[in-house]
């Protein structure tokens, strides 16, 4: 069957005259799908019977089941499993934040880049996710959570530049107020450093932002932990980071996960002040994230904030991401796409 969410106006148009149907009847569609956040055919209750009849039988409105949803106490973060046929396919995150809340949606059925404090490096890599199971996810949420999300992040399970394609007609999709009509600043891809594909976003991103998940000041630490590094060298990184800052004109996002007795040394600190000279961004600082059967650990809050206060007072902006999420699993470098029958421990 089609799946709604990699149909397009057009797409839709197309199909509706088939069967003899006007156009406008594909933007009654879409605003069933992406503003009521429908989730089946019948829902859609100014189409002709007739109609939905057809379109039951040719076009599916949900590819993605929801497999499990847990709640943090307090509803600050939901987490939510999606699968197809049973089997789990990705995760997504729900957050609130003063300033509303935050759709966290995946790229890839697991991951390839294998970064060694990250959970979902051990699930390894099955797939780039496409364009329509991307928007569900987040629509998706909308359609749980009974209200429009106002911020959309791609940090979920994958690297999206190594899916770019699907990514950016997701987030285009998402961003057109044709369709959902998410402002482009309120959209956030995360990367963990593939410069080609930096450069490309820059000419691509239109006003989306951009954060960098560094978590190291040199090669030799940074090879360790992000395989990656051996490919595009720090100093190359940071120097796409640079370019794209400049010619965006935008803030960027450095997100630097804190491991204890690893890189979180004042020294680390006041390396990556001077790494980062120059450039308009933020340091999130990320006190690491427990995961079971990972060898390492998070460092003391007294260490957080010996580092915060080397780069206040080299003036690098900085701030530390709240850990949200964590006592579902939910949290940064967490998810693992568990199956639905073994709940995460």
């Amino acid at each position: 069957m089609l799946s709604l969410f990699d149909m397009d106006q057009k797409a839709l148009e197309e199909h509706l005259a088939l069967v003899g149907e006007k156009p406008y009847r594909a933007k009654q569609i879409i605003a069933w799908a992406y503003r009521k956040f429908a989730s089946s055919w019948d829902e859609m209750t100014d189409l002709p019977e007739r109609l939905r009849k057809h379109l039951v039988e040719t076009v599916s409105v949900s590819r993605l089941e929801l497999l499990r949803k847990q709640e943090e106490e307090g509803e600050w973060a939901k987490r939510f499993l999606w699968g197809q046929g049973g089997k789990p396919l990705c995760e997504s995150v729900l957050l609130a934040y003063k300033y509303g809340l935050t759709g966290c949606v995946s790229t890839q059925a697991g991951c390839p880049v294998g970064c060694a404090f990250c959970a979902s490096a051990v699930i390894g890599f099955e797939r780039d996710l496409q364009k329509g199971e991307i928007i569900e996810q987040f629509v998706g949420m909308c359609r749980l959570q009974k209200e429009r999300l106002g911020h959309l992040v791609f940090m979920g399970t994958g690297e999206p530049f190594m899916n770019y394609d699907n990514t950016m007609a997701a987030m285009d999709v998402l961003c057109d107020p044709a369709y959902y009509g998410l402002s482009r600043r309120k959209v956030t891809v995360s990367t963990v450093g593939i410069p080609p594909m930096m450069r490309r976003y820059a000419q691509d991103s239109r006003g989306a932002r951009l954060a960098l998940s560094l978590h190291a000041t040199n090669n030799e630490t940074r090879d360790q932990i992000i395989p990656f590094n051996n490919r595009y060298p720090i100093e190359k990184v940071v120097l796409a980071l640079r370019e794209f800052a400049a010619s965006s004109g935008q803030r960027v996002t450095v997100e630097y996960m804190l491991l204890k007795d690893f890189n979180d040394s004042a020294a680390d600190a006041a390396r990556l002040s001077a790494l980062l000279g120059g450039i308009d961004c933020l340091v999130n600082l990320i006190p690491w994230n427990e995961v079971p059967g990972f060898k390492w650990r998070s460092p003391q809050p007294s260490k957080v904030k010996e580092f915060q206060e080397v780069l206040e007072r080299n003036r690098v902006k900085v701030t530390v991401r709240r850990r949200l999420g964590a006592n579902i699993e939910a949290a940064c470098g967490q998810l693992r796409r568990e199956t639905a029958d073994r709940p995460p421990k």
